[in-house]
C-alpha cells in the first residue's frame, strides 16, 4: 500500500506545495486577527472562523491527495459530464436555492455552505481543455463560437445570482486557453473589442443596480461612500497606516475596530498590509509568484495538449484571482467580491483551490509521451 502511494507520488512538487501551505498558514493567521473585535472598556469578541478554516484546510489537503492519486488523463473522460453537472447545479441554485445576502450563491448542507460557481471554474477548465486539445477549427473566427458558448453559459447563470466578479473570471480562462491552443490573436482581439463595445449596453441591461453602484464608486469613492466607496477607502486607510513594517499581528486599529469590511474574506489583504506592512505584502506576493512561475514551468514542459491546457487554466485562475483581489483592495480595480486564493475565509474557495492545485501538480507528475513533431498536433 505505502509503496503504491510512493510510486504514485513520484515527482511530487514539494516547492509548490510548501509555498501553498505557507500561504494557507498566513491566511489562518489573518483570519484569526480579523476574528477579534474590540467592543468597549477592554472587552473583546471572537468568532470561530479560524477553527472552521483549519477544518476546511484539512478537507482541502484530502482533496489534493485524491487528485494526485488519479492520473490526470482519467479526468479527460469526465470533462464534459463535470461541466454539465456544474451547469445543472447553477440552474438548480438559481431556481430553488436559498437567498442569502440578497443573492443565490450557496447550497446549505447542514451548517456548511457550498458555492457551485467555485467548482464551475475547474469544470470549465477541464471542458475547454477537452474541447480544444486536437481541434483546428478554432483557428478560424467561426470556430470560436463553440468555446465561447461553453464559457458564456455558466457566466450568465452566475451573473444572475448575482455575482459579477466570479463570472468575469471565466473570460481570462477563455482567452488564455484559446491562445495556448493556437487561436489567432487577431480573432481574440476582435472578440475583446466587441466585448468592450458592448459594455454600455450590458451596464444598463445586465448589471444590477448594486453592480452599477460599485462601478460608480470605483471612479470616485469619496463621493459615493454608501455605494461601495466606504469599503475601498477603509482598505486604503489600513494599507497606508501599515507603512513598511506594519503594526504587528492583531495590532491594526482599522481591523480591530471593525472598520475594514469583509476583512476575513474579500479585503483580507488590507488586514495583512496594516499589520505586516509593505514587507509582509511583498512576502505573500513572492509566494504567489513562485507558485505561478513553477506552474507555468509545468505547463511549458508538458507537450500533451490536454495536460498543458489544464495546467495553463489552473495557473491563469490563480493569477487572475490574486490580481483582481489585491487590485480592488488597493483601488486599481472595482470591488468585485473575489477571494484571495488560499488566504480568504471560505470553505468552497479553499477546497476549489486545492482541487485545482492537485490538477496542476498531477500534470507535472505524469509526463505523457507525445510522438507528434509539434504541440497540439
Amino acid at each position: 500500500m505505502m509503496n503504491g502511494i510512493h510510486l504514485r507520488l513520484h515527482g511530487f512538487h514539494w516547492v509548490i506545495f510548501l509555498c501553498v501551505l505557507l500561504i494557507c498558514i498566513i491566511g489562518i493567521l489573518f483570519i484569526t486577527s480579523a476574528s477579534y473585535r474590540y467592543v468597549d472598556q477592554g472587552d473583546w469578541t471572537y468568532s470561530d472562523k479560524p477553527a472552521k478554516q483549519v477544518i476546511w484546510l484539512l478537507i482541502g489537503l484530502v482533496g489534493l491527495l485524491v487528485m494526485l492519486l488519479i492520473k490526470y488523463t482519467h479526468f479527460m473522460r469526465l470533462s464534459y459530464p463535470a461541466y454539465l453537472v456544474g451547469l445543472a447545479a447553477l440552474m438548480v441554485l438559481l431556481l430553488f436555492g436559498p437567498r442569502i445576502n440578497n443573492s443565490k450563491r450557496w447550497f446549505m448542507i447542514g451548517p456548511m455552505r457550498l458555492q457551485p460557481s467555485e467548482f464551475m471554474k475547474i469544470a470549465l477548465i477541464l471542458c475547454l481543455a477537452r474541447y480544444l486539445m486536437y481541434r483546428e477549427n478554432y483557428r478560424q473566427l467561426k470556430g470560436l463560437v463553440g468555446p465561447f458558448l461553453l464559457t458564456l453559459a455558466p457566466m450568465l447563470l452566475i451573473v444572475n445570482q448575482p455575482d459579477l466578479g466570479t463570472a468575469l473570471v471565466f473570460l481570462p480562462l477563455f482567452f488564455a486557453l484559446l491562445y495556448v491552443a493556437g487561436a489567432r490573436l487577431k480573432h481574440l482581439f476582435a472578440i475583446m473589442a466587441m466585448g468592450l463595445a458592448s459594455l454600455p449596453v450590458l451596464y444598463f441591461t445586465v448589471f444590477t443596480r448594486y453592480q452599477q453602484e460599485r462601478l460608480i464608486a470605483f471612479l470616485n469613492p469619496e463621493a459615493h461612500l454608501s455605494r461601495g466607496g466606504y469599503q475601498v477607502l477603509q482598505a486604503l486607510y489600513a494599507i497606508g497606516s501599515g507603512g513598511v513594517l506594519g503594526h504587528g499581528w492583531r495590532q491594526g486599529l482599522q481591523n480591530l475596530l471593525g472598520f475594514i469590511p469583509y476583512d476575513d474574506n474579500d479585503f483580507i489583504f488590507a488586514v495583512l498590509a496594516e499589520e505586516w506592512g509593505l514587507l509582509g505584502g511583498l512576502f505573500l506576493l513572492t509566494l504567489y509568484f513562485i507558485v505561478i512561475i513553477l506552474g507555468l514551468g509545468i505547463a511549458a514542459q508538458t507537450r500533451e495538449p490536454y495536460g498543458r491546457l489544464v495546467a495553463v487554466g489552473v495557473v491563469v485562475l490563480f493569477s487572475v484571482q490574486v490580481l483582481i483581489n489585491i487590485g480592488m483592495t488597493v483601488h486599481l480595480m472595482p470591488v468585485t467580491g473575489l477571494t484571495l486564493p488560499f488566504v480568504s475565509y471560505g470553505g468552497s474557495s479553499l477546497l476549489r483551490c486545492f482541487i485545482a492545485l492537485g490538477l496542476l501538480m498531477n500534470v507535472g507528475m505524469h509526463r505523457e509521451l507525445v510522438l507528434a513533431d509539434e504541440d497540439f498536433k
